[in-house]
């Protein structure tokens, strides 16, 4: 009874800050994540209408959108990168490719081990895919954070609450995850309860720091992240120049 009231208090919080959001004009300023919402509410929605109607192919569809939660989950940490290094481009662009490429290597790699395994399990393989999806989120997590503090990077409260929410159920996630799948903790029903309170407190830092729009305060001068960047830049264009001149002289040779 309790994770139903978990449930009904998920998704009317979901609706809560989608229609708040719509009425702020905050969806189009944070689309990635708002997207991510809207299709968290319509998966509560099609497994809460599946459970009433068709409870017998609940278990099946669940495992099903379970792997589409963990893998649009992505859509958040792409805001919080790109509203984070919105100021410098190129290592937005950077960042963009290097997560787009984490993603892509994860789903090739639960793909493999399913196909190639003997027995192939949606609960098994989705599970596997959410362990690792929400590991490789959390060490992302763990260096966007670092970056913002190692550099100073100025945040409004819109997404100081989208990075302190999400990483909250992420790491909560984590813990979950990995204990759930020990022997002995994966059968006590407490346990399940983990995920589904963190993501209501998750929901409820949404709401109060989503309730109006904040702009993130812009940086007056060059910021420190862009001088290393283009330092690096300059250091790596020299190197390849240097590569191609060696190689040429060789080939002359």
């Amino acid at each position: 009874m309790f994770e139903q009231i978990l449930w009904w208090m998920e998704i009317a919080t979901e609706a809560f800050i989608l229609l708040r959001s719509i009425n702020a004009r905050l969806y189009g300023k944070y689309l990635a994540f708002f997207i991510y919402l809207s299709a968290v509410l319509l998966i509560d929605l099609l497994r809460f209408c599946v459970l009433t109607l068709h409870p017998n192919v609940y278990a099946p569809l669940y495992w099903y959108t379970q792997f589409l939660h963990a893998g649009i989950g992505y859509a958040v940490i792409l805001e919080i990168y790109r509203q984070t290094l919105n100021n410098s481009p190129g290592v937005a662009r950077i960042a963009r490719t290097f997560l787009w490429g984490v993603l892509a290597a994860v789903h090739l790699r639960v793909t493999w081990n399913a196909v190639s395994g003997p027995v192939w399990s949606p609960g098994t393989t989705s599970a596997e895919l959410e362990r690792d999806l929400r590991t490789v989120q959390a060490i992302l997590l763990a260096g966007i954070i670092a970056l913002i503090a190692y550099y100073v990077v100025a945040t409004g409260r819109n997404l100081k609450g989208i990075t302190f929410g999400y990483s909250a159920y992420i790491y909560a996630s984590v813990v979950s995850l990995a204990f759930g799948a020990l022997p002995g903790y994966g059968l006590r029903p407490g346990w399940r309860l983990v995920q589904p309170i963190a993501y209501l407190a998750a929901l409820l830092i949404w709401g109060c720091t989503l309730w109006s729009y904040t702009l993130n305060p812009a940086a007056d001068t060059e910021s420190k992240i862009d001088r290393d960047y283009k330092l690096i830049a300059e250091q790596t264009r020299r190197a390849l120049s240097r590569a191609r001149s060696f190689f040429k002289m060789g080939g002359e040779l």
